[in-house]
């Protein structure tokens, strides 16, 4: 059970949003340099995880800021828990859905891109759930570079959304590039934060507890203060952020429900937190099809604005 071992749990913060497959040999070095250990400790790790079952493979997400699009998080609290399948089922056809994180009880968090009106989160409440709902501002992704999306970068992209785990040399066959240009699009689109790869799971393979934790603190000016005390306390903490400037999300693993009790009763107590939230991730679901049709109307712009130059 590795699960409740931190060496996997500090892997899986390191490569959660860093560039993936792409140039693999350049990553793992990095990431081995990260955790003080070496390149084949890191590539074994992964194996393992890929062997197990849990790690699954890679999505390929632009920056929202080519989408015109901000990352939030949508939380649903169901009075009808029966109707949670049905629910996930809805909102896997929506546009702006990336992500859904259904917990163990009537909950589930929804990540959204969505546009400056919201319309996403307008048309999920409209939908006739019957939910306690509350929004806030996404994960802090890095901002964008100033870059300029070529044809060549959106046919390189969309080609990804389906399969993130395409060697550059198949992508250059495919579009009758060379391997050199692949390969320099993406470091350039990787360089300027354009696209980021991140890892997809199932945590029915992690052999333990995944927790996600909403913490949300009296004062802003506490709030890293707080950020600090929490991440410290947590031994196998995989992913952490600002969702607001004075809330704080945290996902980690545990071994067993008394050791995320710990944590939550340490949290409570600390004089600086308003108060905190803690669920029980039972399933993790990516949304693909929209986003696969964004990417094909920006490469449709983006060509039309090619003719017209």
């Amino acid at each position: 059970m590795w699960a409740g071992d931190r060496a996997y749990s500090d892997l899986m913060r390191e490569l959660w949003g860093s560039p993936g497959l792409w140039n693999v040999k350049r990553t793992y070095i990095e990431v081995a340099r990260r955790l003080g250990v070496d390149e084949e400790t890191v590539r074994n790790r992964i194996k393992h995880m890929r062997d197990s079952g849990f790690l699954l493979g890679w999505r390929v997400l632009p920056n929202p800021a080519l989408l015109h699009r901000s990352n939030s998080f949508l939380f649903l609290e169901l009075e009808d828990h029966d109707a949670k399948d049905e629910t996930i089922s809805r909102l896997c056809t929506m546009d702006g859905v990336i992500v859904i994180a259904s917990f163990y009880g009537p909950g589930m968090l929804v990540t959204l891109l969505d546009d400056e009106q919201k319309s996403s989160e307008r048309k999920i409440l409209q939908m006739g759930i019957r939910a306690e709902t509350f929004t806030t501002p996404g994960m802090q992704l890095p901002s964008l570079v100033p870059f300029r999306m070529t044809v060549t970068d959106w046919r390189i992209v969309r080609l990804l959304i389906s399969d993130a785990e395409r060697r550059p040399s198949d992508i250059s066959r495919e579009l009758k590039l060379s391997t050199k240009t692949v390969n320099r699009r993406l470091g350039e689109m990787m360089d300027s934060r354009a696209v980021f790869n991140m890892p997809i799971v199932n945590l029915k393979a992690a052999g333990g507890i995944s927790y996600q934790m909403i913490v949300r603190c009296k004062e802003e000016a506490r709030t890293s203060e707080v950020e600090g005390f929490v991440a410290s306390r947590i031994q196998n903490l995989v992913f952490r952020a600002a969702t607001t400037k004075r809330d704080l999300i945290f996902g980690f693993n545990g071994i067993n429900v008394a050791e995320g009790d710990e944590i939550l009763k340490f949290v409570k107590k600390l004089p600086m937190v308003r108060s905190v939230q803690m669920n029980i991730v039972e399933n993790v679901v990516h949304v693909y099809d929209w986003l696969a049709r964004e990417v094909e109307s920006q490469l449709r712009s983006a060509g039309g604005a090619l003719e017209q130059s």
